[in-house]
């Protein structure tokens, strides 16, 4: 199991590393849509948290990832919030 997490731990770092450097080489305008799209993640979030859906924490990280992935993204953040 320590394997496991230690193996997940590394593939998200790696993923945030590989996130930040596509970031950094937006212009403006990708810059904006992916503030926009975070905006909408994060109020997607609070709608789950509102009605109790599931439980979900509210963090940078879950709103970018709702935000960058959309649906999928909220998927991915239930299933890690459920398992972890």
């Amino acid at each position: 199991m320590e394997y496991f997490i230690l193996g997940i731990s590394f593939a998200i770092g790696i993923l945030l590393v590989l996130l930040l450097g596509w970031v950094f080489s937006l212009k403006t305008k990708g810059l904006m849509r992916l503030l926009f799209n975070s905006l909408a993640g994060i109020i997607l979030l609070l709608c789950f948290a509102l009605f109790k859906i599931v439980y979900v924490p509210l963090n940078p990280l879950n709103a970018l990832l709702v935000g960058f992935l959309g649906a999928p993204g909220l998927g991915l953040v239930v299933i890690i919030t459920i398992f972890l």
